[in-house]
């Protein structure tokens, strides 16, 4: 069972879709907002999806999880993996891929309160940085590929026009007002 925070965006969305595409027997994903959350199920294959806007992210993941998490993959950080520690199986693997939540703080959240579970359930946390895996592009590039030919991986862009709006681009990853990959046309 797989959990993905940020699912909305271009690294979560395909996270999950790769967990799935993978063999994973169940798939969650949290976004923002109605259409993303309608994005993940209908087109991406989730199972579910938390709408952190709206749902409480640790009922959700009771929900969704009564047995537990074996893998998390973490773009948000703050509280909602402290949630997420919460809920994990023994041996879980916890990959933080990012931080979102703490971007734009001028001060960093404190630590997870229930990081003592991952000891008691020897879960394995480990950073996640694309740049360790330059060795197997070429072999990810290449099942992706097929994956986006055969109509099994979906992508979404989300452009804004001119260099001047770059700016708001920005910061509109940061607010979640992005579906997918987002791109400034210059």
């Amino acid at each position: 069972s797989v959990f993905v925070t940020g699912a909305g965006g271009a690294v979560g969305s395909m996270a999950g879709q790769f967990a799935r595409l993978l063999g994973a027997s169940k798939v969650v994903g949290s976004a923002g907002g109605e259409e993303k959350c309608a994005w993940l199920k209908d087109e991406c294959g989730f199972d579910e999806v938390i709408d952190y806007r709206t749902a409480d992210v640790r009922a959700g993941l009771g929900e969704a999880f009564p047995d537990g998490i074996d893998l998390f993959f973490d773009n948000v950080g703050g509280e909602t993996l402290n949630a997420v520690l919460g809920q994990i199986r023994d041996h879980a693997r916890i990959v933080m891929c990012g931080a979102i939540s703490n971007y734009d703080s001028k001060e960093l959240q404190p630590g997870p309160a229930n990081i003592i579970n991952a000891i008691s359930r020897r879960a394995l946390l480990q950073g996640f940085i694309v740049l360790d895996h330059f060795d197997r592009a070429q072999e990810a590039s290449q099942e992706m590929a097929q994956w986006l030919l055969a109509g099994r991986l979906q992508s979404r862009v989300d452009v804004t026009e001119g260099l001047e709006h770059a700016p708001d681009a920005l910061i509109g990853l940061f607010t979640g007002a992005n579906i997918g990959k987002t791109l400034v046309a210059v």
